[in-house]
């Protein structure tokens, strides 16, 4: 008998591309396959209707939430829950009911842990999923995908099933994190796009957002991205975390109409070259209307300080609101932030996140009071501010 030669392992995977209810009918076959299915790392009742009627057969009906705590209850203690695959007609009927929000977050057991940045200090960090791990992401309901009243789209966790012909024409936010494919088609086929995350999505390369009502756009921790063109004039916030890119990476159809910038640089620039931070800089004197900027420098807030300052001195006199983040090692850390604010005279809102030190480094008590800017000429700036904020 070969199929009940088979390994546990292999058994499992068979039955795990059937519903749960089928799974379990197994068990009846033989001694071999009695609790096969409790090791099973899905539930699947997508096939059913919510009043608990098997689609495909004639059974007397069952209460809907029942089957599905009974599925999640009969797996063995120590089996995880991989795929949980129930929202078939729950999707169907809440689009169907005219839905503008959906908020899909699919959990990965394996990879939930991991930290989509290799600059990260987590022994997990990486900038990339491998093969197998793309391999075994839930697919994405492709009903998200033609539903023509759907405003705010958010998926979190699994691969884009998307189909030929998408209709999303009221999108106007949508979410990605740690989604396995690229999703160009999806951004191109969404001509009302006004606000849209990406989020620890490997795939990204190349892309290029269409839509001119873009307001407002984040690329958090994407390492692999190379280019991006943002063609709306309307842009007005730009957010950006990850390492020095190695030539300038965004193409915007108005950088004087970006009044937001946020960058956070993953990267440790100990060591590195101004030409090797020039990117950064220039993104900077690129939105030359900026109202708030908001940095975060590793190691510490001091790192090519010179560089930008001169930046700094070169946007506009209406620059409101500024915010630093990163270590605050030496007293020469200190005054270069120090010198930064001393060039945003019309500041009124303030933001000093002071880092701890990072293991293994020895620093002065007092380097992260407000103490230690005593003697530094601010230009009057904390005497005019509206807001300050510095949390410890």
């Amino acid at each position: 008998d070969r199929l009940n030669a088979l390994p546990d392992e292999t058994l499992e995977l068979i039955l795990s591309q059937l519903g749960s209810d089928e799974a379990v009918r197994t068990s009846a076959l033989s001694r071999r396959w009695r609790d096969v299915y409790a090791a099973v790392p899905v539930v699947d009742i997508g096939g059913q209707d919510c009043s608990g009627r098997d689609r495909t057969t004639s059974e007397i009906p069952v209460c809907f939430d029942q089957r599905v705590t009974g599925a999640i209850l009969c797996k063995s203690p120590g089996t995880p829950i991989r795929a949980f695959r129930l929202l078939d007609q729950w999707m169907v009927t809440a689009l169907s009911s005219g839905a503008e929000e959906i908020d899909v977050a699919l959990r990965y057991l394996y990879s939930s842990r991991r930290r989509l940045c290799p600059f990260d200090s987590s022994e997990n960090a990486s900038a990339d999923f491998d093969e197998y791990d793309r391999k075994r992401y839930t697919k994405a309901q492709r009903q998200l995908f033609g539903c023509t009243t759907l405003r705010c789209l958010r998926l979190t966790n699994g691969t884009l099933d998307l189909p030929l012909c998408m209709a999303m024409s009221s999108l106007e936010a949508l979410y990605l994190a740690r989604i396995m494919d690229p999703g160009m088609q999806l951004l191109l086929s969404c001509p009302r796009l006004a606000d849209l995350t990406l989020q620890e999505c490997p795939s990204i390369r190349k892309i290029a957002v269409t839509s001119v009502h873009l307001r407002s756009f984040a690329m958090i921790c994407c390492h692999h991205a190379t280019r991006i063109r943002l063609s709306s004039p309307c842009l007005r916030s730009l957010h950006y975390k990850g390492g020095l890119p190695r030539k300038p990476l965004f193409k915007v159809a108005n950088f004087a109409g970006v009044v937001v910038l946020r960058i956070e640089i993953c990267e440790d620039l100990s060591g590195k070259q101004q030409t090797d931070v020039a990117p950064v800089s220039t993104l900077i004197a690129q939105c030359t209307n900026l109202m708030h900027l908001y940095l975060s420098l590793r190691p510490s807030m001091a790192s090519h300080s010179s560089l930008f300052r001169d930046v700094i001195r070169g946007l506009p006199l209406r620059l409101l609101g500024l915010g630093f983040q990163g270590y605050l090692l030496k007293d020469d850390d200190v005054r270069s932030v120090a010198d930064l604010l001393s060039l945003t005279e019309n500041l009124e809102v303030l933001s000093l996140f002071a880092l701890g030190p990072p293991e293994g480094t020895s620093t002065r008590e007092d380097t992260c009071k407000i103490s230690a800017f005593e003697g530094c000429s601010f230009g009057g700036v904390l005497g005019c501010l509206d807001g300050w904020t510095m949390p410890m």
